[in-house]
């Protein structure tokens, strides 16, 4: 005779957590002044400091996050 099979239940599902978008100024310290957009459709990514108005820009692909600029 054999022996029965268990109910196990599956793992549950780790929720990732959303990345930051709003950081802070290399240039002048300013705390959560630079905001990142990514533009999919262009494939451009800016990252603006509201502060000190700097500006960088770079060529984005499908893997980027505001983290990465």
């Amino acid at each position: 005779m054999g022996k029965r099979k268990s109910a196990a239940k599956p793992p549950p599902k780790k929720r990732m957590d959303k990345l930051d978008t709003v950081f802070s100024c290399p240039f002048c310290n300013h705390g959560s002044s630079v905001e990142c957009r990514i533009d999919m459709k262009n494939l451009i990514g800016e990252a603006n400091c509201r502060i000190c108005q700097e500006s960088f820009s770079t060529t984005v692909n499908a893997l980027t996050e505001p983290i990465d600029m």
